[in-house]
């Protein structure tokens, strides 16, 4: 069955047009020019994805993305953005937003849209993914094909876990295992700024060899039994990393192990992450907050967070 696709534009010419492309490339488009018809069309249909021009005529794509993503608890739709402008002039708000990713209407195609329905492609800047998962083949069945995508397109590839989920991914990758920089994830989370500047540090040397992207599958060292200033403290990285990262080029997959986490922490995972990761794929969060309101939250709460803003 052909891919379908419901493409939200206020330009008609413009969505004759892309129809017409995204059609000859086999995606079945269903075009409508306003929000109100999108957001109506979207739980009708149930498209495998929806592209949301950024300018609506009087109303942000941005606000349509996020309600959307509201609309999908129970039934998840993939969003990417799309915009005569570069991805770079909306980095900042494409990594807060509850979305696939975007792309330029100039580098629109039916195979960059099927890219972003199969996970191969992730954009321009940070995209930062959460995956709650309760044993380790369900870590691996939803980690493998994240690193084998990034493989395939000559991305470098890091992988920040505890021993034995590194001897599980390696045992499933075999010799593509080589292709892989693993850390222990006890050294590198032994703090937020500990694990920022590793984190700038490993991104900075990469991409300056002219990698296209870096994939990262990774999980936060959550303290036990420390004082709630410490947990807050890693709530607040979580909530801030996709803001400090956005212009960069890594796709970020933050594991969450239900067996040994709280419910608290797994929702935490939930709150702070605008894209969620299983075993059958992407999707925008219904459940992710707004970064900066939850931030400031915190800080109220805990208020030394506030000098690390």
């Amino acid at each position: 069955m052909a891919p379908s696709c419901l493409f939200v534009d206020d330009s008609k010419e413009f969505l004759d047009a892309a129809s017409r492309l995204l059609e000859r490339g086999g995606i079945a488009v269903t075009a409508v020019s306003t929000a109100a018809e999108a957001l109506a069309l979207v739980e009708e249909l149930e498209p495998d994805i929806t592209v949301v021009d950024v300018d609506l005529d009087g109303e942000s794509g941005f606000d349509v993305a996020w309600r959307i993503a509201r609309m999908s608890a129970g039934s998840p739709r993939r969003v990417i953005l799309t915009s005569t402008h570069s991805e770079s002039d909306y980095a900042q708000l494409v990594a807060v937003t509850p979305v696939l990713g975007f792309i330029s209407k100039s580098d629109l195609s039916a195979a960059a849209v099927c890219d972003f329905i199969d996970d191969r492609r992730h954009g321009y800047g940070c995209r930062h993914e959460a995956l709650v998962y309760s044993s380790a083949d369900e870590l691996v069945a939803a980690s493998v094909p994240f690193l084998r995508q990034g493989l395939a397109a000559g991305e470098d590839l890091l992988v920040v876990l505890r021993e034995p989920s590194v001897a599980a991914l390696r045992a499933a990758l075999g010799e593509d295992a080589a292709r892989v920089e693993f850390h222990d994830s006890i050294d590198w989370y032994r703090s937020p700024d500990h694990s920022f500047a590793s984190y700038t540090r490993y991104l900075d040397a990469h991409l300056a060899r002219g990698v296209p992207r870096v994939r990262v599958v990774a999980e936060v060292i959550w303290p036990q039994l420390a004082a709630a200033s410490a947990v807050a403290g890693w709530k607040h990285y979580e909530a801030k990393i996709s803001m400090a990262m956005a212009s960069l080029p890594v796709s970020f997959v933050c594991t969450y192990d239900t067996r040994e986490l709280s419910a608290e922490i797994v929702g935490v995972a939930r709150q702070t992450h605008p894209v969620l990761r299983n075993v059958e794929g992407t999707w925008p969060n219904a459940s992710y907050c707004e970064p900066e309101a939850f931030v400031r939250s915190l800080e109220r709460e805990v208020p030394e967070l506030a000098s690390r803003s």
